[in-house]
C-alpha cells in the first residue's frame, strides 16, 4: 500500500523535529522549505514458480500507475495540511511552519525493483509513462514557489529500470500551485538508443519511436491546456528532457534515427501533421511556454520552431516579452530524424532523414520474436563472456559527427539571432544556443582517420574527447558602456553564413564578436547540485 496523507505528514513533521533537536543552542530553528517525496514503486515479484511474462502487462501498468498516483496525491494532501498548521497558533515548543515560510517540494520517482532479479531485461526498459489521476482534484497549495521532480536519488544518465513521468504532469501540477516561481525538472525521462555490443541488447533496450512521439505531441498539447491556468507568478523552468552521459551519449550516428516530426500514417496515432502545422510539437510548446518566462533552460531534440518571431501586425504571441535568461542545449540530431552535423569528410548517412514511423513496427511489441531474441542474447553472453563481466556494459559506438551541415545548422542559428532582437525579447540579458560533440568513433571509422588532423588529438585507442560548439550573445549592462557581445565557439576553419553574421550585427558591433577555439575533453562536467 503507498503511504497515506497522515504518514506522510508525520514523517515530515518528524524529520523537522528531529533537525531542530540536534542544532546547537542559538541557531535558529529549521522550518519547512524543501519537503521530499520519494514515490516507491511496488516490488515485483519474478517468483521461480511463477516467473514475469518478458513484457509487462497494461493491467500491470496500470496497478503500478495507481500506486504512483496515490503517492502524489497523498503528497499534496500532507502539504495542505500543513499549510492549514501555519494559519494557526502551535501548542509545539517548535513553530513549525511560519506564516511568511514558503514551501518547497521535491519529489523523486524511484525505479522499479524486482524480487528477485529478471531473468529478461525487456522489462528493464519502461516505455509506458506514468501520469497522476484526476489531477484536477488536487488542493490547491498557497505557499509553494518551487517545484522540483526528478528520478530516482541514485539515478544516473542509465535509464534501466527508470519509470519515466508522462510530460504533462509537471504542468498538471504546475496548475494546482497558485504562488509557483519555479519549475526545475533535470530529466524529463526521454532517453537515447545505446549502441550496445550486443545486438539483442540493442533489441530490448530500442527507445519505441511511436510512443517517443506521442510523448512529444502530449507535451505540446499539455502546454496548450496549462497555459490560461498557469501562475503570473511563474518566471523560471529548467526542462531537460534527456539527460547526457558525462562520457558522451553511445550513439551509433551512423545508424537511422525516426522521424519524430513527419505525418503519422492514419493507423499509427492519435494525432495528425496538420495539429502542428508540419512542425516540431516540442519546439512548438517550449514557444509558447516561453512567452510567460524570464528564465529558460532547455535540454532537448529541436528545431528553428522553438525561437519566436514577430512581425508587422502580429498579435505579440510571437514574442518573449519577459525573456532575460535563456539558455538551450540542442542535440546534434534534429526532431526529423536528420543531423546537425556529419562527420568530418561529410559522412552523412541518410542524409534524406529519418525513417516513418508505423503503428505495425515501431510500437511494442512490433514484429519482434522474443524467443529469438532470448536465444540471441544467451548466445552473446557467451560469445563476449571473456570481455567483460556483464554483456550490459560492452558499447560500441560510432560517434564521429563533428562538422556542421550548412542548410541545416544555419536556419537554426538564423532562427536563434533573430530571436534576440529587442522586438522580441527586450528584457534579455543573456542566451546561449549550445550543444556537445563527440569523437569516439568505431574502430573501421577511426582507421580511416589514422593520422588525419580534421579530427580531435587522441592520446590512446578508444579515448573519447568531447567540446562544447556554439554561441552566447550578452546584452549590454545596465550602465555600462553600452556594448554588449557574441562569443561563437564553432572551430578556426568554420563560419555561419553571412545572414547569421547580419543578425547579430544589429545586437552588437563586429569587433565585440569574439571567436573561440575548442576546448577538448575526454568528459563534460556535471553538477551533482543538479539531481538532488
Amino acid at each position: 500500500m503507498p503511504p497515506s496523507k497522515d504518514a506522510i505528514l508525520e514523517s515530515l513533521v518528524e524529520n523537522v523535529r528531529v533537525c531542530n533537536a540536534r542544532l546547537p543552542a542559538g541557531r535558529d530553528k529549521m522550518v519547512f522549505a524543501a519537503c521530499e517525496l520519494e514515490v516507491s514503486m511496488p516490488v515485483l515479484l519474478n517468483r521461480p514458480g511463477a516467473p514475469l511474462p518478458c513484457r509487462e502487462p497494461a493491467a500491470e501498468f496500470e496497478t503500478v500507475n495507481g500506486h504512483f498516483s496515490a503517492q502524489i496525491h497523498a503528497f499534496f494532501n500532507a502539504l495542505h495540511d500543513l499549510e492549514d498548521m501555519a494559519e494557526k497558533p502551535s501548542s509545539s515548543d517548535v513553530d513549525l511552519c511560519r506564516q511568511d515560510e514558503w514551501l518547497r517540494p521535491v519529489i523523486y520517482v524511484n525505479n522499479q525493483s524486482f524480487e528477485p532479479h529478471l531473468d529478461c531485461l525487456h522489462r528493464a526498459f519502461h516505455t509506458r509513462r506514468l501520469t497522476v489521476q484526476n489531477p484536477d482534484s488536487l488542493p490547491v497549495l498557497y505557499r509553494v514557489t518551487q517545484l522540483r521532480i526528478l528520478p530516482d536519488r541514485d539515478s544516473t544518465s542509465d535509464p534501466i529500470n527508470m519509470r519515466p513521468v508522462s510530460l504533462r504532469t509537471p504542468l498538471e501540477l504546475t496548475t494546482r500551485l497558485p504562488q509557483l516561481r519555479e519549475l526545475d525538472c533535470p530529466w524529463l525521462g526521454e532517453r537515447l538508443p545505446v549502441a550496445f555490443t550486443s545486438k539483442a541488447l540493442r533489441i530490448i533496450s530500442r527507445v519505441w519511436p511511436g510512443p517517443w512521439r506521442d510523448d512529444r505531441a502530449e507535451f505540446a498539447r499539455a502546454v496548450g491546456h496549462a497555459m490560461p491556468l498557469l501562475p503570473s507568478s511563474l518566471t523560471k523552468v529548467r526542462l531537460w528532457f534527456w539527460r547526457p552521459s558525462s562520457h558522451g551519449d553511445e550513439m551509433d550516428q551512423a545508424a537511422q534515427m525516426p522521424d519524430l516530426v513527419g505525418a503519422p500514417s492514419s493507423s499509427s496515432s492519435s494525432w495528425t501533421n496538420e495539429e502542428f502545422e508540419g512542425m516540431d510539437p516540442v519546439s512548438l510548446g517550449l514557444r509558447d511556454l516561453g512567452s510567460r518566462l524570464e528564465q529558460l533552460d532547455v535540454r532537448a531534440l529541436i528545431t528553428p520552431d522553438l525561437f519566436p518571431f514577430s512581425s508587422v501586425g502580429d498579435d505579440g504571441m510571437s514574442s518573449w516579452p519577459h525573456m532575460r535568461h535563456l539558455k538551450v542545449e540542442f542535440h546534434p540530431c534534429a526532431p526529423d530524424g536528420s543531423w546537425y552535423f556529419s562527420g568530418p569528410r561529410g559522412e552523412d548517412p541518410h542524409a534524406t532523414g529519418g525513417f516513418a514511423i508505423t503503428r505495425e513496427e515501431h510500437y511494442p511489441p512490433g514484429q519482434e520474436d522474443d524467443d529469438a531474441t532470448h536465444n540471441l542474447m544467451s548466445d552473446e553472453e557467451e560469445e563476449y563472456a571473456a570481455d567483460a563481466p556483464d554483456i550490459y556494459d560492452l558499447r560500441n559506438p560510432d560517434m564521429f559527427r563533428l562538422r556542421p551541415i550548412a542548410e541545416r545548422i544555419n536556419p537554426l542559428l538564423l532562427a536563434f539571432a533573430s530571436s534576440l532582437q529587442r522586438q522580441n525579447m527586450p528584457a534579455l540579458r543573456d542566451a546561449e544556443l549550445f550543444t556537445w560533440l563527440t569523437w569516439r568513433p568505431s574502430k573501421e571509422r577511426e582507421k580511416e582517420y589514422e593520422g588525419s588532423d580534421k579530427v580531435p588529438p587522441t592520446s590512446y585507442e578508444d579515448e573519447t574527447v568531447m567540446f562544447r560548439w556554439g554561441v552566447r550573445y550578452e546584452a549590454p549592462a545596465v550602465g555600462g558602456d553600452g556594448k554588449g557581445k557574441v562569443a561563437w565557439q564553432v572551430g578556426e576553419d568554420w563560419r555561419p553564413e553571412d545572414r547569421v553574421i547580419k543578425a547579430f550585427e544589429h545586437l552588437v558591433l563586429k569587433e565585440n564578436m569574439e571567436w573561440k577555439a575548442f576546448e577538448f575533453v575526454e568528459e563534460r562536467e556535471e553538477d551533482p547540485e543538479d539531481f538532488i
